[in-house]
């Protein structure tokens, strides 16, 4: 009796090593047909130096303090620079982590915008949370320049960039301790500074700026009136600022303000009037606006974006939170609205951010906020192809597209998740 014991003890034991051992196949088997899904980790790894220490790989940003002898605090920052190649929708794309931004709770404000001379290099500004300044990056993968480009205290929110004829980089943004709109012109190594307006009585303005440069370099900015609740803008170009109120309508008119500047240096703005929860626009320059109602509906509006084509007619995307949705306008300027839903799969469409390419097809980046990724769509024949371009804890807020000659999509961005900021462009 005991050696069949023994021998039903021992059958039982080889079959759960054999149960196991399956179980081990079934499940590699699984990882490697889920390893040939969209991802592909290319081992290039480099290493850049941040204005707060060296910058090397790591699994994921981590902050390290070493106290010397003499009481002195070396801060160092490392976070994981391997580039990732990404095959969606039949295209192929390349992704890096540019800086890491700190565990502070809060957006970035990433803006994005290419060089004039090299279309490989990309100029991003954005908020770094943690020392709360504005800054500034420069580069490709693989070679990235970071610098802090105001470090007054509190300044970098909202960010927007565009660069001039001669390459030369120009910023708008929020200094909350002012509080006021700011503005930052130059190239890296060498900054000016100014404030563009500010209250005599203390209001609170500046938030959602979006800048825009015409054909002669001068600079058009829109932004909100927190205190007086109103739709501004600011322009150089008379060759000195000049401010004024856009829309002062209602309550809370000129939240998620987006600009942009036609052929004929005639203004273009889209934006959310929260009163009536609408998406509004005006069209005109400094001194002479029109200004109208694009869409009534259940809170629609918020996140716009807007890009003007080779004919100068305005192309916007924006939120419907009523919805969920991302959608898209085109058309106005004296003429009616076409609009369309471009993305209806789940809570989708905030931080959107558009482009046009040489064709005057709409590209939109934006977050999908049930999911937690960034998304990409793009309108080529007619049909809008939305697809996921990263995805992991939490990836894609903070948006900003740009598109270069040659009609490839560039993108800058917030992965909240990990606290970087991550920078994505067509190959």
């Amino acid at each position: 009796m005991p050696k069949r014991k023994g021998w039903r003890v021992l059958s039982f034991s080889l079959l759960l090593l054999l149960t196991a051992l399956l179980a081990l196949c079934i499940t590699q088997a699984g990882c490697e047909k889920a390893s040939q899904h969209l991802l592909t980790t290319t081992t290039t790894t480099t290493t850049t130096t941040s204005p707060n220490g060296t910058t090397t790989t790591s699994p994921n940003g981590t902050t390290t303090s070493t106290t010397s002898p003499n009481g002195t605090t070396t801060t160092s920052i490392t976070f994981s620079t391997t580039t990732t190649t990404i095959i969606s929708g039949g295209k192929t794309y390349i992704l890096q982590n540019v800086d890491y931004t700190g565990s502070r709770i809060g957006n970035i404000y990433t803006s994005i915008a290419m060089d004039k001379v090299d279309n490989t290099v990309a100029h991003i500004s954005y908020y770094h949370r943690v020392n709360e300044d504005l800054r500034y990056a420069v580069g490709k993968p693989g070679s990235w320049s970071i610098e802090t480009i105001d470090n007054s205290g509190d300044v970098g929110l909202y960010t927007s960039i565009a660069l001039d004829s001669n390459n030369k980089a120009h910023i708008s943004y929020y200094a909350p301790r002012e509080p006021a709109l700011a503005y930052a012109s130059g190239e890296a190594g060498s900054w000016a500074i100014s404030i563009v307006d500010k209250s005599l009585v203390g209001d609170d303005l500046g938030y959602y700026t979006s800048i825009a440069l015409d054909s002669n370099d001068q600079v058009h900015i829109c932004y909100y009136d927190w205190d007086n609740e109103d739709l501004k803008y600011a322009t150089n170009k008379n060759n000195s600022w000049q401010t004024e109120v856009i829309d002062g309508s209602g309550t809370n008119v000129g939240k998620y303000c987006s600009i942009a500047v036609d052929s004929n240096n005639k203004v273009h703005i889209s934006y959310y009037a929260e009163t009536g929860k609408i998406l509004k626009y005006a069209y005109g320059e400094y001194g002479s606006w029109q200004t109208e109602t694009i869409e009534i509906n259940t809170d629609v509006g918020e996140y716009t974006s807007i890009a003007t084509d080779s004919t100068d007619k305005p192309h916007i995307g924006y939120y419907d939170r009523g919805r969920g949705y991302l959608k898209y306008t085109t058309g106005g300027v004296g003429g009616p609205w076409f609009r369309t839903t471009v993305d209806s799969s789940g809570d989708v469409g905030q931080f959107n951010a558009i482009a046009l390419d040489s064709s005057d097809n709409p590209h939109i980046s934006y977050y999908d906020a049930t999911n937690s990724n960034l998304k990409y769509a793009y309108k080529s024949g007619g049909m809008w192809t939305p697809t996921i371009l990263d995805s992991g804890e939490d990836v894609g807020q903070d948006t900003s597209i740009a598109i270069c000659c040659d009609d490839k999509v560039h993108l800058s961005y917030y992965d909240v998740g990990n606290n970087l900021l991550k920078y994505i462009y067509e190959q």
